[in-house]
C-alpha cells in the first residue's frame, strides 16, 4: 500500500537522524502541547450534524468517520478550539484505545473532537508540524512510556500532563525543521489518499444497501 510505503520511508528517516545512537533529551511538551477535547453533553448527540471524534472512532492511523457522533451546528462556537482539519493529530486517551493515534484525513467537513481525545495543538498549518510529532510518537521507547503510564486504574487512562511529560529526541530547532520539510510532502500525500480512501467508503455504503434491496437496477448496465 502506498501510505505504508510512504510511512515506512519516513520512520527510517527519522530513526538516522534522531533516534539511531541519540540520548533522549527532552519531552513532548518541549515540541507542542496537547488539550483533551471538549466536553460535549451526552444528550447533544444526534443521527446528522456536525461530525465529532470519539475515543473509540479511533484507530491506529486511520479515524472511523463514518461511526461519528453529531452535534448542531450551535456547538461549534462552544467548541471552536477542537475544530480539527487535514495534518492534525489526535489521540485516544482512555480505554481500550488508548495511546492509538491518527492524523486527520483531509475533509471538506468541520470535525470536532470529544473529551478524552487529544488534540495537538501545531499552529495554523499543522501538517507543517506533524511530521516530527507523528514519527516520534511511533518510536518503541514512546508506545512503551504510553503503556506504563496509561496502567494503574480498572480503565486505562493517560492524561495531557502525562503525555507532555513523556521522554523524546529533540534536537535542534532547525533540524527539526528540515526534517519537517523534507516529510511534508509524503504526509500530504498520505493525508489526500486517506481522503479519497474514505470517499470511496462513503460512497460503498451509501450504494450497497440500494443494490441489495434492488432500489438500483444494474441489469442494462454494460461492462
Amino acid at each position: 500500500m502506498i501510505n505504508d510505503n510512504l510511512e515506512q520511508q519516513a520512520q527510517t528517516i527519522f530513526k538516522s537522524w534522531f533516534v539511531d545512537g541519540q540520548e533522549i533529551n527532552g519531552t513532548i511538551g518541549d515540541y507542542c502541547n496537547v488539550k483533551s477535547g471538549f466536553a460535549f453533553k451526552s444528550s447533544w448527540w444526534q443521527d446528522t450534524g456536525i461530525k465529532v471524534i470519539r475515543i473509540g472512532d479511533i484507530e491506529q492511523d486511520n479515524l472511523g468517520f463514518s461511526s461519528c457522533a453529531h452535534v448542531s451546528e450551535d456547538k461549534i462556537l462552544s467548541a471552536k478550539d477542537f475544530i480539527v482539519k487535514g495534518g492534525d493529530l489526535v489521540i485516544a486517551m482512555t480505554g481500550a484505545t488508548i495511546g492509538k493515534f491518527s492524523i486527520v484525513p483531509n475533509t471538506d467537513e468541520t470535525i470536532l473532537v470529544n473529551q478524552r481525545v487529544g488534540k495537538f495543538f501545531l499552529g495554523d498549518k499543522p501538517i507543517e508540524k506533524v511530521p516530527f510529532i507523528y514519527c516520534t510518537l511511533k518510536q518503541e521507547q514512546v508506545i512503551s512510556e504510553f503503556i506504563n503510564r496509561g496502567q494503574g486504574s480498572a480503565q486505562p487512562n493517560i492524561s495531557t500532563s502525562d503525555i507532555l511529560s513523556i521522554p523524546c529526541w529533540i534536537p535542534g530547532t532547525s533540524k527539526i525543521t528540515e526534517f519537517n520539510s523534507l516529510i511534508q510532502p509524503m504526509i500530504e500525500t498520505i493525508v489526500q489518499n486517506q481522503y479519497e480512501i474514505q470517499k470511496l467508503t462513503n460512497l460503498r455504503d451509501t450504494l450497497l444497501p440500494k443494490l441489495m434491496s434492488g432500489e438500483l437496477d444494474v441489469d442494462s448496465v454494460q461492462l
